[in-house]
């Protein structure tokens, strides 16, 4: 029995040097889980700073749209404002300058009925006249 005891000794000292083996290799994979782990934190902390980082940018960018959004709102209504100033004086300015027109034409042609003959620099100073008018039309 000496011998039979010697054999599972023998045996049991076997598994247990490669259960001592298999311990050695799930430690060091264990080692480079850690690592890797530690790794996977560093870009997880990272990839949280960039996202922060990205939430206050989008929320200065709306803060800076709205400002744009308002400046342009009053420059447009200012705009609007001066275009409808412009169309009134533009009319206005048209209305005179045909009232003007018609005042020297009428004037030309009861002159010409009256006097007979308009001089000629005066009838070439109211056509300058008239088409300095019709251009700035």
């Amino acid at each position: 029995m000496s011998s039979m005891a010697l054999i599972v000794d023998g045996v049991l000292a076997l598994l247990l040097v490669a259960a001592i083996v298999a311990c050695v290799v799930v430690y060091r994979r264990l080692g480079t889980i850690r690592a890797g782990q530690a790794e996977l934190k560093t870009l997880v902390d990272d990839l949280n700073r960039a996202v922060s980082t990205a939430q206050r940018s989008v929320v200065d960018l709306k803060n800076s749209a709205g400002e744009v959004e308002s400046r342009l709102r009053d420059a447009s209504s200012k705009a609007s404002a001066m275009s409808d100033e412009l169309s009134f004086i533009t009319e206005s300015g048209n209305n005179l300058a045909d009232r003007i027109e018609r005042g020297l034409v009428g004037a030309g042609k009861a002159a010409d009925r009256d006097i007979g003959a308009v001089p000629k620099a005066k009838k070439k100073q109211q056509q300058e006249i008239l088409a300095a008018l019709r251009e700035a039309r």
